[in-house]
């Protein structure tokens, strides 16, 4: 039997759709790019916020439009644990919603209600199976959350924090990078919170000190940090080892200390300017990634130039602006004074104009710099371009390297020097092999 997969939302949403359709390769089950030679489509949704949702159910309703007509549709994830009655009444043409469940119940369910033919396949016959690019991979350390953020629906939707044993995620790193992967993203909805509900303590560090014990060249990479949690010894393991890419994605979200206090975020506008001046003089080359919202209700408009003000002062290497998403069942849904649309859209055009100009003059000081680059793939057909990326850009949302010059005979990772930029993407040329 033959399933195509349709995979919505985050990166940890990603990992999810890999796991289960590994397990589902172990019981039989064939993927396949091709949705019409399809017996079985999976969709496994996002509901985090509206524009999320509204993709999910209009990916949903495409998918029964154009599917072969016996295809079967299966609905899982975020989406369904939220509306999970309400998509039934609303999408009867969906043969089978679940809702979130640990990867083996919910591909047992699936294998309950369609049967594959009965061949039992074993780890080791398993190619990998990836939603990326096979240059790297998101590891999943951590489930749930419990920072209870007031505009946040991932304690209601995945519960509390839910750590992975350290001994589950070295053996799917040392089976990624066994697999020629070479860059390792570790994710979470915090990765400063790993390891309090499996240690009794916050124990990325020691995490981050297991993996370094890895006998292998790899690229680490950590996104998602709450801002308080980020600890000096978690900076020094940064700094003592070059595998740990000097970048770093910690979600800020906001700087006014009302507004900061209304989403119950645990840290003041003075402690992330502290931790900003300790990563930067500890680590001169640090990359930072950043997210804000704007329009949280009752955001006055000073409040908002304070924000505005903020990113110019810090300069962030990167960063993404979302409006504020009104969703029932998080304590920020009751609280009346809403922003105007058309403000939050406003607010949002300001803070991404200002971090244009900030990017296009970093991105200017690039040039002439040689940095090693992963490469990824061929840009057009005769291979006189190829995508990579350097330490600086993570995966899908900080742009990629165009690089002339490149040969398959030079392997994965080269040396680039940066010739110009265009917008957030960089334009090389190859050097050298590594």
């Amino acid at each position: 039997m033959k399933y195509y997969f349709i995979s919505l939302g985050c990166a940890k949403n990603l990992v999810d759709s890999e796991k289960i359709s590994k397990i589902l390769s172990k019981y039989g089950y064939i993927i396949t790019d091709r949705i019409e030679e399809s017996n079985l489509i999976l969709i496994n949704t996002c509901g985090f916020i509206k524009n999320a949702k509204q993709e999910s159910i209009d990916t949903i309703l495409s998918v029964i439009q154009e599917k072969p007509k016996d295809s079967r549709v299966i609905v899982f994830g975020c989406l369904v644990q939220r509306y999970q009655k309400e998509l039934r009444d609303l999408i009867p043409e969906v043969e089978l919603f679940l809702p979130v469940l640990p990867y083996k119940k919910l591909a047992e369910k699936i294998r309950k209600s369609f049967s594959p033919i009965k061949v039992q396949c074993t780890d080791a016959s398993i190619k990998r199976i990836c939603f990326t690019p096979p240059s790297y991979t998101y590891i999943k350390v951590a489930d749930g959350c419990n920072n209870r953020c007031s505009y946040c629906t991932i304690p209601l939707i995945r519960g509390p924090l839910k750590s992975i044993p350290v001994d589950e995620i070295l053996k799917d790193i040392k089976k990624a990078l066994d697999n020629n992967v070479y860059e390792i993203n570790l994710i979470a909805q915090d990765l400063t919170s790993y390891g309090k509900d499996l240690y009794r303590k916050p124990s990325l560090d020691m995490l981050l000190e297991s993996i370094l014990k890895i006998k292998k060249d790899f690229w680490l990479r950590l996104l998602y940090l709450y801002p308080s949690g980020i600890t000096p010894r978690i900076i020094n393991l940064i700094k003592s080892d070059q595998r740990i890419l000097n970048y770093l994605d910690i979600p800020v979200q906001h700087v006014n200390n009302r507004i900061l206090r209304l989403m119950n975020r645990r840290y003041s506008k003075k402690l992330l300017l502290e931790k900003i001046h300790m990563l930067r003089e500890k680590i001169p080359d640090i990359v930072i990634r950043s997210t804000f919202i704007v329009g949280f209700p009752s955001e006055r408009e000073e409040e908002f130039e304070e924000l505005a003000d903020f990113v110019k002062q810090v300069k962030f290497d990167h960063l993404g602006v979302f409006e504020y998403s009104e969703e029932e069942g998080t304590s920020a849904f009751s609280i009346k004074e809403r922003i105007q649309c058309s403000i939050k859209r406003r607010r949002k055009r300001t803070l991404m104009q200002i971090q244009q100009e900030i990017a296009k003059d970093k991105n200017k000081a690039l040039i002439g710099r040689e940095f090693p680059c992963l490469i990824e793939m061929p840009v057009d057909e005769y291979g006189a371009v190829w995508s990579g990326r350097i330490y600086s850009q993570a995966p899908e949302v900080d742009g990629s390297v165009f690089v002339t010059g490149y040969q398959k005979n030079k392997g994965n990772l080269v040396n680039v020097l940066i010739k110009n930029f265009k917008y957030y993407d960089l334009l090389a040329e190859c050097k050298d092999a590594l």
